[in-house]
């Protein structure tokens, strides 16, 4: 459908179709879409699916699609900051995994793909251990330098290895794993008020349930501190509430914070610094004025 709609430049049935299959990434397809998406030049699904393939990558590299990647395609993958891993052992195992899916034929790349492996991250022991172990041990002159240049980072003084990390990509940490991005929908009217919260997972396009709100709750002003969101005053369908409802979201739960001064419904939220400014609303019949 993809194919047709590019072809004939049917633009409502080509969006269409490349956000049924940015909602349908996982990690047996990633790689596949991504490429499917380069040929025909989907630029947003092509993002969608790369960003899926970097912070899934240990899923990932499981796929049948991984073993079946293109030399020059595998290689900008694992030079990638991005590529979400907990350790470079992981890395490291990729790039031989592949290699050894067909030995004959791979062994020969196995040097250009560790230029891209971040050696000097490795422990010591591991990585002693590893290039004592093939493919590592039989591989070419090349492989043995880039061994010996991560031992050599290992006995280097502190100071030393960072002036090195700011030289050499290879003894570079790659970017911590960036927790996902969500839209969160909080409480609103359906027609009453409800504790409905919906978030949008915005790598993914895709909506997920997340944890009601612990009362009803709709006309709240939202807010953002750290990790958690403030509903902060709002309406139950009887009432104006000064209650303030705290969302945690790694833990995905409501807990109850400080109560505001006075009721007050659709309001102004903002935060300065560290501090959560509540900025007049509602206070039926009348506007409240007080910040």
């Amino acid at each position: 459908l993809l194919a047709g709609a590019s072809l004939l430049q049917v633009g409502g049935v080509r969006a269409a179709a490349c956000a049924f299959l940015a909602a349908a990434l996982c990690p047996d397809n990633a790689l596949g879409i991504r490429a499917f998406a380069d040929l025909h030049a989907c630029s947003d699904l092509r993002h969608a699916a790369a960003r899926y393939v970097e912070d899934h990558f240990v899923d990932v590299l499981q796929s049948d699609e991984f073993l079946a990647l293109a030399p020059d395609t595998l290689a900008a993958l694992l030079a990638s900051d991005r590529v979400a891993v907990p350790g470079e052992e992981v890395v490291l195992d990729a790039a031989v995994r592949w290699v050894q899916h067909a030995p004959a034929a791979r062994a020969p790349r196995l040097a250009a793909l560790l230029e891209h492996v971040r050696l000097p991250l490795l422990p010591r022991d591991e990585l002693l251990a590893r290039a004592a172990a093939e493919p590592l041990a039989g591989a070419d002159v090349r492989v043995k330098d880039l061994v010996i240049e991560a031992l050599s980072f290992h006995l280097m003084r502190p100071e030393r290895r960072a002036a090195c990390a700011a030289a050499c990509a290879r003894a570079r940490p790659r970017r911590p794993p960036r927790a996902p991005r969500e839209l969160l929908v909080v409480g609103g009217q359906a027609p009453k008020a409800i504790r409905d919260v919906e978030a949008f997972q915005l790598e993914r396009a895709r909506w997920r349930p997340a944890a009601e709100l612990p009362a009803r709750r709709c006309r709240a002003g939202l807010a953002v501190l750290g990790a958690r969101v403030y509903a902060v005053g709002g309406f139950n369908g009887t009432l104006r509430v000064r209650s303030v409802d705290v969302y945690d979201v790694a833990a995905d739960c409501w807990a109850p914070g400080p109560a505001l001064l006075a009721r007050r419904s659709t309001l102004g939220v903002a935060v300065i610094g560290h501090v959560i400014y509540a900025v007049g609303g509602s206070v039926t019949p009348r506007l409240y004025s007080a910040v």
